[in-house]
């Protein structure tokens, strides 16, 4: 039998590698029939602000109880819809992280976002706060399915957005 008292593994001895963290904004223009993730259709405004400040405190909660010290090396706003929140949200967020815990060089921040809220000068905002990478909903671009589907967009938006996306400077 092997003495593994000589070779203690705790969280301690384990290398420690950088994080990646997962921030949902629930909020939708439409809820999508064939959608299983918590979100919810706008109903009036996104209460933007205040959902930020709970998310910091959230943050800043889980970094002080689990002890977290690792830096995060990768950001992904999921929804919903996050290309919904204006980007003064967003940024308030991403350096509200920043002031608690260290950020990786170089990190990869990507957002998620919907034709039909695609608008070219949020977007440049967008890339200006450090967004890197963008995850656009397009599930086809057969207007007919994306009917069945329930979606918000038809193909015309679907190509925009990508034409958007790219004079934004985004890959």
């Amino acid at each position: 039998m092997i003495d593994c008292s000589l070779y203690p593994i705790t969280h301690q001895t384990l290398p420690l590698r950088p994080l990646s963290l997962y921030i949902h904004i629930p909020w939708c223009i439409k809820k999508c029939p064939y959608c299983d993730f918590n979100s919810h259709a706008i109903k009036a405004d996104t209460p933007e602000a205040g959902y930020i400040d709970a998310l910091l405190v959230d943050f800043a909660s889980s970094i002080e109880r689990f002890q977290i010290n690792r830096p995060i090396s990768s950001i992904f706003f999921g929804g919903g819809t996050p290309s919904l929140f204006a980007p003064e949200s967003i940024n308030r967020l991403l350096v509200g992280i920043a002031a608690q815990h260290p950020l990786v060089e170089g990190l990869e921040i990507t957002l998620e976002a919907n034709p039909g809220t695609f608008e070219s000068q949020k977007f440049a905002e967008l890339k200006a706060l450090g967004i890197n990478r963008l995850s656009i909903g397009i599930q086809s671009f057969n207007d007919t399915l994306l009917q069945k589907l329930g979606r918000v967009h038809d193909a015309r938006e679907a190509i925009s957005a990508v034409d958007i996306a790219h004079q934004a400077g985004f890959g």
